[in-house]
């Protein structure tokens, strides 16, 4: 995003048959610093802000605003990436559905939070505002209008948004929803969409115990997915899964893992095992001795994956000189296995 224009005003004064220019350099303010200190991590209270700030403030400083709180946002010791969503979501409204100028500024800070944001509304007010039924929605036009500014990386996320716009439509149905995420015929983008829409599912177990869930089974609704038509979408549905166990044993990792063992189909435990780990680091945040300690707790077998979920999360969500410094107490395979994923992370960055 980075906000940081600074705006000529150009005076021109007549005396004596001359013309005297003076230019002064004007810069909008930005109120970062009051939003942040007011709200910290509550996105509602940030949000409330905006909208009091937006009548009387230039669209210059709503920007710089936002791209300065994204900042304090990364810098603080929170799990961003819901607060960003938020922001994405005002932002698309402020700019009057212009979802071109509103993606371009967006960037990959607080995991790509504002794209998500952003892509989460855009079929929703079709659906809601102009009733339009959702199977005459195209869900895969937003994606097309951000890649011509942002490129295949941010289509990408694009996909992610559109899954968590998607489940909600169809009222946390997660059989309909997946079957939509296919729409968009492209492996890639399927996947990012099966995320968001499973990730959609448990922030809505998370807050409100009401979801896609069922009392009957530990692995419903994953264990219903139909793993020959839908490997992809299993394997994101387990990945989330995994924070549904953490809930439901108290944050015990070894309870939590020990449901991960349980799944029938021995190729998605290693990616509920990633599941746990990502949510947990983020959970932790600067504590790399906890984190360590939790992958190395971790059965063999399963290490990597408990790597590579942390990895993700300081990451994302942490920084990438804390994310390599994990990385570094380790040697062998899991340093070589930490060091992959982090730089496939930084590579993948479309910002």
């Amino acid at each position: 995003m980075k906000m940081k224009n600074i705006f000529l005003i150009v005076i021109v004064i007549a005396t004596f048959g001359f013309f005297i220019i003076f230019t002064i350099q004007s810069q909008p303010t930005s109120y970062a610093d009051s939003i942040f200190d007011a709200c910290y991590d509550d996105d509602e209270c940030a949000i409330d802000e905006l909208y009091t700030l937006s009548p009387n403030s230039s669209t210059q400083t709503i920007l710089l605003t936002i791209d300065e709180l994204i900042d304090l946002y990364v810098a603080a010791d929170f799990y961003c990436h819901p607060n960003a969503h938020h922001i994405g979501e005002f932002l698309y409204g402020y700019l009057d559905r212009d979802l071109e100028q509103a993606s371009n500024l967006s960037d990959y800070r607080c995991a790509s939070g504002i794209m998500h944001g952003l892509i989460e509304n855009t079929i929703q007010i079709e659906n809601i505002l102009y009733d339009k039924d959702i199977k005459s929605v195209n869900i895969k036009k937003p994606c097309d209008i951000i890649q011509t500014s942002l490129g295949n990386k941010a289509k990408n996320e694009c996909a992610h948004g559109m899954g968590h716009s998607i489940i909600k439509i169809y009222d946390y149905d997660t059989a309909k929803a997946v079957q939509r995420c296919s729409d968009f015929g492209d492996k890639t983008m399927t996947y990012m969409c099966n995320g968001g829409l499973f990730m959609q599912n448990m922030n809505e177990y998370s807050q409100t115990k009401g979801d896609d869930f069922g009392d009957a089974s530990w692995y419903y609704p994953c264990n219903k997915i139909d793993v020959t038509e839908n490997t992809d979408a299993a394997a994101m549905c387990y990945r989330y899964q995994a924070n549904y166990f953490l809930s439901k044993t108290n944050y015990d990792l070894q309870s939590a893992q020990s449901l991960c063992l349980g799944i029938n189909d021995e190729n998605y435990i290693p990616i509920c095992i990633k599941g746990i780990s990502a949510h947990l680091t983020k959970n932790n945040f600067n504590d790399l001795d906890k984190t360590q300690s939790m992958c190395i707790s971790t059965p063999v077998k399963y290490q990597n994956a408990c790597v590579k979920g942390a990895i993700e999360s300081l990451t994302r969500f942490v920084s990438d000189e804390k994310a390599q410094e994990f990385c570094q107490r380790f040697d062998g395979k899991l340093l070589e296995t930490c060091q992959t994923r982090l730089n496939s992370l930084v590579n993948s960055r479309f910002g």
